[in-house]
């Protein structure tokens, strides 16, 4: 029985020592979390700026005086 668990292991370390494939997916992964989160804070500081352009612009109109 015990040979038969260390055939399986050297198998498996066998098979899977060359398998890169979950390497490439966790950096695939990492780049679309930090792609995400540059889009999250782009959006954040665009929204602040567009909130500050729409406040000034009814501070204008307001002001602003029909004859």
């Amino acid at each position: 029985m015990l040979n038969l668990l260390n055939l399986v292991r050297r198998e498996l370390i066998t098979c899977l020592h060359g398998d890169e494939r979950g390497v490439v997916y966790v950096e695939y992964a990492l780049l679309i979390t930090l792609i995400a989160l540059v889009i999250a804070g782009g959006a954040s500081l665009l929204g602040n700026n567009i909130n500050g352009l729409f406040t000034n612009l009814a501070g204008y109109i307001a002001s602003v005086t029909t004859p």
